[in-house]
């Protein structure tokens, strides 16, 4: 008699969801610290729970990815990291924070949002964030004292010298990691204007430059860079043929290392972070299997590396900086492919390369987060933002973007393969090799 296998079967956890989105907005707009008497309460972890036990619960089915496994990866190398390195109880709390803060994450968004309606609630909640950070630091500029209205956020800087750089709430506390967040909300800005009808295109424009203002109130110069250059990325991106944009991108950390030292020359700052690039590539050369400890380029150095690339590479080696980089990269070139053939079937100029709307429409939406992703990639060459909360957010919804194209045509599964993501993991060392070059050549 034959045995019976019931099929598996696809459910969403609407509760999940529920629980994520109150989460994003909870970490984005940090509304519980707004005010006084709710400024201890512990919103953040409560959603994030709930969101994780209902999605572990009701969501069906449940995967693992590859960028999950190179993140967790991460968590019992950091540990031995920290022990062989005499900080073994750094490297447990370390490794805590990597789980929370970044696996968990990780895993809700990639798996959460399974409808491009999903997506786009999300999108808004980012922009909405933004527009309350620039209108934050809009007052900062204005008041005598550079208050926020945001409870105790003020400008930092030479305020007698007219520098007010914006602050938010949280760990939006730096002007650099506001400015890495508007840079990455750019494309979903842009995103919407396309999609708007004539009154709501208005908005949209208001919205992006809104975005643009801000961006040039953080005073950061790794941040404006990084607007630059990711207008420049996208045109590059939708003009060039693979073999130009790869060329360019293996070239741009040798450009972008080129540019600091020229800055070197006039400002103190960029030489002191060439320096602290170099010194963790002599830290990388001195402990290539386990690096000096996660959290410890600081205590070694007495500056941070000011480049996410660096930063990963010297406290966690060769292995650490694999699997961080390779899931970067992996997401980002799988974005990429997703983005080429979909330009590739737009020049044939064939009755057939008509797509369902669907699928069309999830094409779109994976070229925005492939350009907000791509946002982060070159913020994080200047500032050391490794494991913010922001990378795995972003990289959580571009994996959803890839899942679900996937599962519109299978066709698209070479692009989200485990033998490419092996490939990426060898990848991501064109940069750390690209800027060691630079630096040989030009120190």
């Amino acid at each position: 008699m034959a045995r019976y296998f019931p099929k598996n079967k696809t459910e969403d956890s609407p509760l999940g969801f529920f629980f994520l989105f109150l989460y994003t907005a909870s970490v984005l707009i940090r509304p519980h610290e707004m005010f006084q008497i709710s400024i201890e309460w512990i919103t953040i972890q409560i959603f994030i729970i709930i969101a994780f036990g209902a999605t572990v619960a009701m969501h069906r089915p449940i995967k693992m990815y590859p960028q999950h496994w190179m993140i967790l990866g991460l968590i019992p190398l950091i540990i031995v990291s920290g022990f062989l390195n005499g900080s073994g109880m750094i490297g447990v709390e370390q490794s805590e924070r990597i789980m929370v803060s970044a696996l968990f994450p990780l895993f809700l968004y990639s798996n959460c949002i399974t409808s491009i309606k999903r997506q786009h609630i999300l999108m808004a909640v980012c922009l909405f964030a933004a527009l309350l950070m620039v209108h934050n630091g809009h007052v900062q500029q204005t008041a005598y004292q550079g208050a926020g209205w945001a409870l105790g956020t003020y400008s930092v800087g030479y305020i007698n010298l007219g520098e007010r750089r914006i602050t938010y709430l949280g760990f939006f506390n730096d002007p650099n990691d506001i400015g890495m967040f508007l840079v990455m909300n750019i494309p979903f800005a842009i995103y919407f204007y396309k999609k708007s009808q004539a009154v709501s295109k208005i908005l949209m424009f208001g919205v992006l430059a809104t975005l643009f203002y801000g961006i040039y109130l953080t005073g950061s110069r790794g941040t404006m860079l990084g607007a630059g250059a990711l207008i420049a990325v996208y045109f590059i991106v939708m003009n060039a043929g693979p073999k130009l944009f790869i060329t360019i991108v293996v070239l741009a950390p040798i450009a972008a290392t080129v540019i600091t030292s020229l800055q070197s020359n006039m400002d103190e700052s960029a030489d002191g972070r060439l320096e602290a690039w170099y010194a963790g590539v002599l830290m990388l050369l001195h402990n290539p299997i386990f690096g000096i400890g996660m959290g410890q380029f600081l205590e070694e150095h007495g500056l941070v590396a000011h480049n996410s690339y660096i930063h990963v590479a010297a406290e966690l080696g060769v292995p650490g900086y694999s699997l961080w980089g390779g899931a970067l990269i992996f997401t980002a070139l799988t974005g990429y492919l997703f983005v080429q053939d979909r330009i590739s079937k737009k020049k044939l100029d064939d009755a057939e390369t008509t797509l369902p709307p669907e699928e069309e429409a999830e094409l779109f939406l994976n070229k925005t987060l492939f350009f907000s992703l791509v946002g982060f990639m070159i913020t994080g060459f200047f500032i050391s933002r490794m494991f913010t909360l922001l990378l795995f957010i972003f990289l959580g919804m571009a994996i959803a973007s890839h899942i679900r194209l996937v599962k519109l045509n299978p066709e698209y599964a070479i692009h989200f393969s485990t033998r490419l993501a092996v490939r990426s993991m060898l990848y991501c060392w064109s940069i750390i090799v690209a800027v060691y070059i630079s630096l040989k050549l030009g120190l």
